[in-house]
């Protein structure tokens, strides 16, 4: 067999083994990170968010996302390390909308509860049981607590106890106050006493820890702009170096040495903005 024959076969020899390994190694392994990333977009999007998205489209968007970061990072910076690292980043944005989501919904639930428990002793003092004072609720309100209220009473049509319908419900939005709403009405079915009067108190009780979470916000604004700010100075500082010395300025993304040196004051950076933002996040 000629040369030309041996080197040829070896050549096929040695790209059946690759497809073989990436099949069967990292064919699999993406096909289960996957599999993973479609059962937490359906979880966070259709279970806790309450959201009719499919799962596939989320996990599309997514994989998009990091396709499009990479593509900017390379034509902008150039070179396959930009793109590998703005296909990590734009692996995050993902995260971050959803968890973007999560707050702003948890927040205007807060914002709802008050007024939800008012009508829930309003219903109660009318001659209603709890659940109906829960479907009048839903009929009265406005998403996202009329959704989790719809879900509540939809979970205890389908046969599941009143009591760990609420416990699921509180589980899903995560939320203090509804906690303390869902446990102290645990409390009340089991003990007795004036439905009417009990809401009110909880709903004063909420309203007091608004207030003093409000007062407590307000006090902590300014260590919050500062995080934002010390977080934006470096980035503006560079900019204004750039208008002044470009060539110099330049040397920190095309040189190794000065990538490195902006990949540690980049990870410097972040971690300095999240733990002030972890100072300052005190919870009542």
């Amino acid at each position: 067999m000629s040369d030309p024959l041996i080197h040829q076969a070896l050549v096929s020899l040695l790209l059946f083994a690759a497809v073989y390994v990436f099949v069967r190694y990292a064919g699999l392994a993406t096909l289960d990170l996957i599999r993973r990333k479609e059962r937490q977009y359906d979880r966070v999007l259709n279970k806790h968010l309450l959201l009719d998205i499919p799962p596939r489209v989320a996990l599309g968007a997514a994989a998009a996302c990091v396709i499009l970061t990479g593509a900017i990072a390379a034509a902008i910076v150039g070179g396959l390390v930009w793109f590998v690292l703005g296909a990590i980043l734009g692996m995050l944005i993902p995260n971050l909308v959803i968890l973007h989501m999560e707050q702003k919904r948890l927040q205007r639930l807060d914002e709802q509860i008050v007024d939800g428990i008012t009508t829930l002793a309003s219903g109660v003092r009318a001659g209603l049981n709890l659940v109906q004072a829960m479907e009048l609720l839903v009929k009265n309100s406005v998403p996202p607590i009329r959704q989790e209220f719809e879900q509540l009473l939809r979970e205890y049509q389908m046969g599941i106890d009143l009591n760990q319908a609420m416990r699921n419900t509180s589980n899903r939005i995560g939320s203090g106050h509804y906690r303390m709403l869902f446990t102290a009405i645990e409390m009340h079915r089991l003990r007795g006493g004036d439905a009417g009067e009990s809401l009110d108190r909880i709903a004063e009780s909420i309203r007091e820890i608004q207030r003093l979470e409000g007062k407590l916000d307000a006090l902590t604004s300014q260590g919050r702009i500062q995080a934002w700010m010390m977080a934006g100075m470096p980035i503006f500082f560079l900019t204004l170096i750039y208008a002044m010395d470009p060539r110099g300025v330049s040397l920190l993304f095309t040189e190794p040495v000065g990538r490195v040196i902006l990949l540690v004051i980049a990870t410097l950076i972040v971690t300095a903005f999240f733990w002030i933002r972890r100072i300052l996040s005190v919870d009542i």
